[in-house]
């Protein structure tokens, strides 16, 4: 049996050596078989030192369904956003429909007029209120959509440890990335059915059938196609 002392510094430590009792220094993290330099005597001293366990990493390589679907839940929210200043719908190629209101031009002049000032001329109240509910649904597209991929960004942080939230924010946002993919794709074709049965009504059909700008149709063709990865992410989890 053999006592230490722990010196003031710590970086060394006096033992007794077991076979001649005489004092030894030896590192305060030494460990293994020692000789004696007093008796020649052999000794173990120390612990063994734990292997420390490297951290993993939480991220795993990005797959390519999360790839595409990353791209176009980003495309989607960059087409909504211009979507409210942009027109959706040409009739007769003179008139333009746009969330805000509708836009005359030709012959070299342009006259915009919104929703609200539509109310009270003629029949103009249908599409005014057509109109507006196409704006609002517009709107509530784009505030989900930028919620949708705020999510993505934060989950993804969360992946790679570069971002620190509460497990009931962390829930929210997996648990709520389906409903905040589909939710644009329906108001944006409730807004759009809603505004073409306001142009019907208003005009009875004369002057040309509503047609939907490439814009819009490209538009639709990007929050279809995101809902659809959506669905695919969610199968691969």
């Amino acid at each position: 049996m053999f006592f230490t002392t722990s010196l003031e510094v710590c970086y060394m430590v006096e033992i007794l050596c077991p076979h001649c009792e005489e004092e030894i220094e030896l590192d305060d993290d030494a460990y293994g078989e020692f000789s004696c330099p007093h008796c020649e005597g052999e000794f173990e001293w120390g612990e063994k030192p734990k292997t420390k366990a490297k951290k993993k990493s939480n991220s795993e390589p990005m797959s390519g369904v999360v790839a595409l679907s990353h791209a176009l839940h980003g495309a989607g929210a960059l087409m909504l956003i211009i979507g409210l200043f942009t027109s959706w719908i040409t009739m007769g190629g003179f008139l333009e429909i746009t969330p805000f209101g509708m836009r005359v031009s030709g012959f070299g002049f342009s006259e915009s007029v919104g929703w609200f000032a539509l109310f009270g001329e003629g029949g103009g109240s249908i599409i005014a209120i057509t109109g507006i509910f196409f704006m609002i649904f517009a709107i509530i597209a784009v505030i989900s959509q930028i919620l949708h991929v705020a999510f993505r960004v934060m989950l993804h942080m969360m992946d790679s440890g570069s971002l620190d939230i509460s497990m009931e924010m962390a829930y929210r946002a997996y648990h709520y990335r389906w409903h905040t993919s589909l939710l644009p794709l329906v108001c944006a074709l409730l807004g759009y059915i809603l505004i073409m049965i306001g142009i019907l009504t208003l005009t009875g059909g004369e002057g040309g059938f509503p047609w939907p700008d490439f814009f819009t149709i490209a538009l639709f063709g990007i929050l279809g196609g995101q809902f659809y990865m959506i669905n695919q992410e969610l199968m691969n989890e």
